[in-house]
């Protein structure tokens, strides 16, 4: 393979040198060798069409053969075909319902130093007009350390500068309409199947686009021992599609002629099946001819067509697409900057240093990804360095072809997929329950074996049977042979009725022998890949709820290695469309209508050259433990509407895709929830203090009124005894005490009244406070 590899044009050339004819004998190349594979790390084609095959419902007669004849017997009864029973495809589904489900949180921040200082210099000038604001407002000391602790945490969660907001708002438009998370869900199917998933980043008109690639379809040369397919230095994708996909994917760049070469082509030749290519087959040695034609066929015949005459039986046109790293000169460029100061460019092979300037250059030769599409049999477009190069400043050399890819192995192994840790126990599954059925099929019971030579004369074997099921009497005749020819007489006697016996046919044992082992099998399936019954949901009654935990939390420690490394590529992915957007919107502003987690919709317009200043780090929230919390939340909503709680804020919790929009969302409801308690407490706190001073002032004024009743008293009694001493004097005249007697009764009379007036003034009181207390209670 390598020395096939070495073959490729010359790639150490000049931007000059590589002319058409360079960039065609590169796409012939590849075309070659497109059924080549990396298959130090990858698996075989043919493996992995086994292993789609097996997940639909198709077995390979050829691949069970092992298990069918075990012992290699050379004989015509052993079965080349057998039922399917697919029993590993739940185990793959549950793992594919899973991955759905899992939460997949993430947010692009600015990562290069300018645009982190314009960041901090934006929140400064923010934070300086919030003080200036919140001291022109006559704001009391409280209601301004209430305010800044709320913009502190605006600050501290959710402020984003312009490039961050628009960046991510520019892709999760694009996640949601070019439908991430579908095409992540099959590729991780592609990844348990045939333990490798592959997706593409490209331009397409103008647009990001991005797709999940058939894994069977692509073919990458020369990785050396890396898990990554981006890591190659040859990647091929070879497909047919039909004319009119092809004009809508190349249509700006398709002449009048092609377009209508490939109608005519595809009309014209929709019969053509497989014919192999001389010059392919010279350059492939031993009996590689031979196994490449196996795997065609093995594809062709499950639906899938590799190569051909350009052409398939439902005439679709071949597009082979080829990206292969190149080499280009590049110029280290050492000059002066406005202080005098020595700074560095790279520049391109066609810069020209001045001297007078001082400027030197040093030379170097990088890595650059080439593409080009080979349409039908001699339609050649996108001949040409990939827009998109992905490049690091700090190293030009570093370049990436938009395509992520990751073979699932160890250590640089050959991959294994879980289809492939079950494929034997599904075979043994298979062979079992072909012989059980067969052995259901074999299961007779007993059998009468009737002697014909006993049923009586005249009677035909369905007339005994019939009597003898009717009535439970089987009807013999022990003389019959007696009366006939030489054995006349001579068998009279000698009939003791043994010639009526049963044959036991009953192979019930056998059967529950093999449903036992059936049983096993899915068992110890269930074991090697750690998928437990109790996580597919099969629970005895007699398993504890704990045990079940357990059991279910065991199963998916072991399988969150797969869920790792899908989710490092779901990171990958997202980081190259990023880079893709970017040059896609280059020069360019886009309009676009987005809706919020909290389903609001707002419009942008992004300007490309803006979100192009600046390098992104891409922020992944997802494990396992966003799951538990986000099923506990559920659990809590019900006890926080009981609560008190609001629907709405129930219903934003839930709807948010974001633990840590979930985090801040819940906090704002707490701190609302306390302000509003403090506010209850201190509408209390006043109630009961006035429910206090009012009942003082009332214990004060029936305090009052039994001081004046008594001084009252005590007045009209003082006055009685005057009055009895003055009548009692001989010198006082009858004139003058009458006349003192009516003053004071006078007096007695106005204390009288006081008393009454006072009386009244405190019950009016009471009552007006016994009214406000009720109504304060009310509230």
């Amino acid at each position: 393979m390598s020395t096939v590899i070495s073959k490729m044009p010359r790639q150490k050339l000049s931007y000059k040198q590589k002319n058409k004819q360079w960039r065609i004998e590169n796409i012939n190349h590849a075309d070659k060798f497109s059924f080549y594979n990396n298959e130090r790390v990858r698996q075989t084609l043919k493996n992995r069409i086994i292993n789609l095959n097996l997940y639909n419902g198709r077995v390979t007669p050829s691949d069970i053969v092992n298990t069918l004849n075990p012992h290699g017997i050379d004989a015509d009864f052993i079965a080349k075909e057998i039922p399917h029973h697919p029993i590993l495809v739940p185990k793959i589904d549950i793992l594919v319902g899973e991955e759905l489900n899992r939460p997949f949180d993430w947010f692009f921040t600015v990562s290069n130093p300018d645009a982190i200082t314009k960041k901090e210099e934006e929140k400064s000038k923010l934070v300086k007009e919030k003080l200036i604001d919140l001291l022109s407002q006559d704001l009391s000391k409280e209601e301004i350390e209430k305010e800044l602790l709320k913009f502190n945490k605006y600050l501290k969660y959710e402020f984003q500068d312009s490039r961050e907001r628009a960046i991510n708002h520019l892709i999760k438009h694009y996640y949601e309409e070019l439908e991430f998370k579908s095409k992540f869900n099959i590729g991780f199917k592609d990844a348990l199947i045939n333990a490798e998933e592959i997706y593409q980043c490209d331009i397409v008109s103008g647009e990001p686009t991005f797709e999940k690639l058939n894994n069977l379809k692509v073919h990458s040369v020369r990785a050396s021992n890396s898990s990554r397919i981006e890591d190659s230095d040859l990647i091929v994708i070879e497909d047919h599609w039909s004319p009119g996909k092809i004009i809508d994917y190349y249509y700006d760049e398709l002449k009048s002629a092609d377009v209508e070469s490939i109608t005519e082509f595809s009309t014209s030749n929709r019969n053509g099946s497989y014919t192999s290519d001389d010059e392919n087959h010279l350059l492939l040695r031993d009996n590689q001819a031979d196994v490449i034609d196996s795997y065609i066929t093995l594809a062709e015949l499950n639906g899938h067509t590799f190569s051909s005459n350009y052409i398939d039986s439902s005439g679709n046109v071949r597009v082979l697409r080829v990206y292969w790293r190149s080499q280009k000169k590049v110029y280290k460029v050492k000059f002066y900057d406005e202080y005098g100061e020595v700074d560095y460019k790279y520049a391109s092979e066609e810069y020209i240093p001045d001297p007078d300037l001082g400027e030197e250059v040093i030379t170097y030769w990088v890595n650059e990804w080439w593409e080009g599409t080979k349409i039908g049999k001699d339609i050649y477009l996108r001949m040409r360095p990939k827009p998109v190069q992905y490049n690091r400043l700090s190293n030009p050399s570093v370049c990436h072809p938009g395509i992520i890819g990751e073979i699932y192995n160890t250590n640089q192994g050959k991959a294994v997929s879980l289809v492939d840790r079950m494929k034997n126990y599904q075979y043994l599954y298979d062979v079992l329950w072909d012989r059980t059925n067969k052995a259901i099929a074999k299961n007779l019971g007993k059998i009468l074996l009737l002697d014909v030579s006993l049923i009586p004369n005249g009677w035909e074997p369905e007339k005994w049977i019939a009597q003898a099921t009717n009535l439970g009497i089987g009807v013999i005749d022990g003389f019959k042979e007696g009366n006939k020819g030489s054995a006349q007489g001579k068998l009279a006697g000698q009939m003791n009725g043994t010639n009526i016996r049963s044959l036991d046919l009953e192979t019930g044992n056998y059967i529950q022998q093999h449903m036992n082992l059936l049983e096993f099998i899915k068992l110890e399936m269930g074991e090697i890949v750690g998928i437990t019954r109790q996580r597919e949901g099969a629970i005895s009654n007699r398993e504890t709820v704990g045990g079940v935990e357990r059991s279910v939390t065991q199963s998916s420690h072991i399988t969150e290695w797969w869920f790792a490394k899908h989710e490092d590529v779901k990171r990958r992915c997202l980081s190259v469309f990023l880079e893709t957007a970017k040059i896609a919107l280059k020069d360019n502003k886009k309009k676009l209508q987005s809706i919020t987690d909290d389903m609001s919709i707002i419009i942008l317009e992004i300007d490309g050259n803006e979100i192009n200043e600046a390098d992104y780090g891409l922020n992944v929230v997802s494990n396992s433990n966003i799951r538990k919390v986000q099923d506990t939340l559920n659990g809590l909503a019900q006890a926080f509407l009981q609560n008190g709680g609001s629907y709405s804020v129930i219903i934003d919790i839930l709807t948010s895709s974001s633990l840590a929009d979930i985090k801040r969302k819940i906090e704002n409801a707490e701190d609302e929830n306390k302000e509003m308690l403090s506010k209850q407490e201190e509408s209390r706190n006043q109630i009961e203090q006035s429910r206090i001073e009012q009942e003082a002032a009332d214990k004060q004024a029936d305090r009052d009124l039994k001081t004046y009743e008594i001084d009252t008293k005590s007045a009209t009694e003082i006055q009685k005894a005057i009055i009895q001493a003055d009548s009692s004097s001989e010198d006082t005249s009858d004139v003058d005490l009458q006349k003192h007697k009516d003053n004071l009764m006078l007096k007695i009379k106005q204390l009288d009244n006081d008393m009454k007036k006072h009386n009244d003034t405190i019950a009016t009181v009471k009552e007006r406070n016994a009214i406000a207390r009720s109504k304060s209670n009310n509230k």
